[in-house]
């Protein structure tokens, strides 16, 4: 098949579309390299700030739209595929379906929907706009959602919803949200991971517990990572002799893999369900991840709950988390245990392999 990647999120697309080629696909990725992230891509489109910024954009944009055509499969990393208005993303939608043979969308990120779904109270127990109907310290900040369910977004999410061939669902809450809409449309298949470029090492338990954080900038407070931090700072003041924290800021993702490597324990988000792309590579690579592992994650991939993630949330205090934590530093000889479940729940689940059996099914299923 002749397929093109439209965008990307932390690599998922870039990392299929690798395994695809290997299986004689013709692909090609199109997207802004995730920034300083410095994915892997063929075609770089990316905007800069300002006036001049999009009309570079613009024009870019313009001038590789007539090549984008033929394709087999055109799947969309997001509703919001690009970096302009609704309107805008419709007119270039709409170019794109007419001069191809399918449509599909990724499920990941926000859209209209998805943060619609985690306002109402009906499927979500928190998220990072609300805990237990009450406004979380970012929504309270920056009224992220209301820019989500604002007007006219409603319309366009409905819009590319109903003009979508199929949608592929990367974690269950994105499933949760999106499937009272598009039904048998979606499947569900996870995010994928190149594990046999991510190779574990026995964790070395004979010096200091690495506590590590991966810092975006401008999402400390969104995804929880500025309070995990604090929890981290304050076990290494009253454990210098046990514990350090690595944390890291905005690095390219060869380097930030390497870094992680080095660490022990991957404290990676506050407010999500399931982990996400970091710390399902934290888990490749044979590190113990503290971040989303609710019961709604192991339905849907069919696994008890063995202990091998720290389940984070913020249904629970961070002085809780906190003597979690500080029991693991106190007792490391158990993250082996857990680094080892961890690995295999990836390789079983998340590996590129597996997932792009999925993507191919569905695509082939609704060709």
């Amino acid at each position: 098949m002749k397929i093109l990647f439209f965008g990307d999120y932390s690599n998922l697309h870039a990392c299929l579309a690798r395994e695809l080629r290997t299986r004689g696909h013709e692909v090609t990725v199109i997207s802004d390299g995730g920034r300083y992230m410095d994915t892997e891509k063929d075609i770089l489109l990316d905007r800069n700030p300002g006036r001049f910024g999009a009309v570079r954009y613009l024009f870019r944009l313009f001038s590789l739209i007539p090549s984008l055509k033929d394709y087999d499969v055109v799947q969309l990393i997001n509703p919001h595929f690009l970096h302009l208005r609704p309107g805008r993303i419709k007119y270039f939608f709409d170019i794109l379906k007419r001069n191809n043979r399918k449509i599909f969308l990724t499920l990941a990120g926000n859209d209209y929907h998805f943060v619609k779904a985690c306002l109402d109270g009906k499927i979500f127990r928190f998220s990072e706009f609300e805990v237990c109907g009450k406004p979380t310290e970012f929504e309270s900040v920056t009224h992220h959602a209301q820019g989500w369910t604002g007007p006219g977004m409603k319309e366009f999410a409905d819009y590319i919803y109903s003009h979508i061939d199929g949608a592929m669902s990367v974690l269950p809450e994105y499933d949760m949200a999106a499937r009272p809409i598009l039904g048998d449309k979606v499947a569900f298949t996870n995010i994928p991971v190149d594990t046999s470029s991510l190779r574990p090492e026995p964790l070395d338990l004979s010096g200091k517990v690495n506590l590590f954080i991966g810092m975006r900038e401008g999402m400390e407070i969104q995804k929880g990572t500025a309070r995990l931090l604090a929890i981290a700072r304050r076990l290494e003041r009253e454990m210098p002799e046990r514990c350090m924290v690595t944390c890291v800021r905005n690095l390219p993702l060869k380097e930030y893999l390497a870094r992680m490597k080095e660490s022990h324990i991957v404290l990676d988000q506050l407010y999500s369900y399931s982990p996400g792309t970091n710390a399902f590579q934290a888990m490749a690579l044979g590190n113990v991840a503290a971040t989303g592992a609710q019961p709604e994650f192991y339905k849907y991939i069919g696994e008890p709950d063995r202990g091998a993630i720290i389940p984070l949330s913020p249904l629970v205090s961070d002085k809780e988390w906190e003597e979690r934590l500080r029991q693991l530093i106190l007792n490391p000889a158990q993250l082996q245990t857990m680094a080892d479940e961890g690995r295999r729940i990836v390789t079983t689940h998340n590996d590129v392999a597996t997932v792009a059996d999925k993507f191919e099914a569905h695509w082939k299923n609704l060709l």
